[in-house]
């Protein structure tokens, strides 16, 4: 008995000698390192000489429109060693700023937080239904007044928040050294004027999907993917113009998309749902040298066209007269139908189309029925053209090689009367296929985009 005593008692020992001990993994307490960060946070928002840009959303819902809630704010700061922050924003359209007091906190995380109000900021986060702002009462817009502390990206130097309430992804730049903080807006207000002018159409293409952004001048995109009916549904997306841009709230997203199918006459003979998941970009974007497209920061293959031109040349622009056709064409049209039903009775023309030749012309389809079949004939006749943003000048030059089987009908005195001017424009709500007017303004004529 005393000899197994004395061989428990040895295991015993060994057992205890040879016992893990676990290191600690950091040489300081949690509540060390988190004060440490917090002093760390406070001087990188302190040393920004001119401050920092911030670029502010409310929330994300790409289900439903609520402008207020997605469009974004443009706000500057200077934060300084005393606790105040200086901020500048814009209210019902005019420069303003004010001071108020910030600080970075500890809450299981590291926190900013404007912690005394603001006019200017917490306007956004303030729920009190007297201030008349959407939403229902005692939410206003759902804003948020702090935030958790993400990381620094380096490589587009700027500081990654994310809303504490709602979750909201939030963008913070070093203001540029001795960049006026009122002339920051008025460059905002050029960039607007220059990208969401009335007639201009956006479209996002990323990889090989291809994207409808409608409503733009709202600050809130409604995207349809390219093709579908936009007198329902949509995602909606909110943005904020730049001097340099624009930056989009996406996200990720699993939507039920709501479809519709039409007839031959355009009307609506059915709708169905798909469920779908929804990758939009949540990046910058910045002009082109040639003021044509909006390209993605981070790839180049992400972009957004800005140009109506795009759509009046595309390979399935097709062009029907609005109301009130100009009577010089319209005669000229009519002789070209007598002569070709005078050979092939119940002959007419039933279109015009408009495509982009590899050498820079105009290609006018002119598109007839022979015999009342379905118009699947076609002449083709070439014009120069001189392109603007929001118009193009079209030149009559020559018919097609062979396309011109019409020119013994009296085309060639048809054709040139397309000759002049055209100012372009949206109609509303605008649909992919049926949504931009092209208006010649001497000696009218004005077409519509059609299926």
């Amino acid at each position: 008995m005393k000899i197994e005593k004395i061989i428990l008692l040895i295991l015993g020992t060994v057992l205890v000698a040879c016992s893990p001990r676990v290191d600690d993994l950091f040489d300081e307490t949690a509540v060390v390192r988190l004060e440490h960060r917090r002093a760390a946070l406070m001087e990188q928002f302190m040393k920004a000489e001119n401050g920092w840009v911030m670029q502010y959303f409310a929330r994300v819902n790409p289900v439903a429109s609520d402008t207020a809630q997605h469009k974004g704010y443009t706000f500057i700061m200077k934060f300084r060693e005393d606790g105040t922050v200086t901020i500048a924003g814009e209210v019902n359209g005019l420069y303003k700023t004010e001071t108020s007091m910030w600080d970075i906190i500890n809450d299981n995380s590291s926190v900013l937080t404007f912690n005394t109000f603001n006019s200017i900021f917490h306007y956004y986060s303030n729920p009190d239904p007297e201030l008349g702002l959407w939403g229902a009462d005692g939410e206003g817009i759902g804003g948020d007044y702090e935030f958790l502390v993400l990381e620094y990206n380096e490589k587009e130097n700027y500081q990654l928040l994310k809303g504490k309430k709602n979750g909201c992804y939030i963008r913070m730049y070093p203001m540029a050294a001795g960049q006026d903080w009122e002339d920051y807006f008025a460059q905002i207000h050029a960039m607007d004027a220059f990208l969401l002018e009335e007639a201009n159409t956006l479209d996002l293409f990323q990889d090989d999907l291809h994207w409808t952004l409608y409503n733009a001048k709202t600050h809130e995109f409604r995207a349809f993917t390219y093709g579908e009916d936009t007198l329902g549904g949509g995602s909606y997306y909110g943005f904020i113009t730049t001097p340099k841009g624009i930056y989009m709230n996406g996200g990720v997203f699993d939507l039920s998309v709501q479809h519709y199918t039409y007839d031959v006459h355009g009307q609506k003979t059915g709708e169905y749902l798909t469920d779908t998941v929804i990758n939009m970009p949540r990046e910058s974007f910045l002009l082109s040298a040639d003021k044509s497209r909006l390209v993605s920061t981070t790839s180049p293959d992400t972009y957004i066209t800005i140009d109506p031109l795009d759509v009046l040349v595309s390979a399935s622009s097709v062009w029907r007269f609005a109301n009130g056709i100009n009577t010089t064409f319209d005669a000229a049209e009519a002789v070209v139908n007598q002569n070709i039903s005078a050979v092939a009775p119940n002959s007419y023309i039933a279109s015009y189309g408009w495509k982009k030749a590899a050498d820079g012309r105009y290609e006018l389809y002119i598109y007839y029925s022979l015999r009342g079949k379905a118009a699947t004939n076609y002449d083709i006749y070439y014009f120069t053209a001189e392109e603007g943003r929001h118009s193009v000048k079209l030149t009559y030059a020559e018919p097609h090689a062979t396309r011109k089987n019409l020119v013994n009908y009296g085309s060639l005195d048809l054709v040139p009367l397309f000759n002049g001017t055209y100012d372009l424009a949206l109609t509303t709500p605008w649909r992919p296929s049926k949504g931009l007017t092209a208006t010649r303004q001497i000696d009218p004529i004005v077409l519509h985009l059609a299926h």
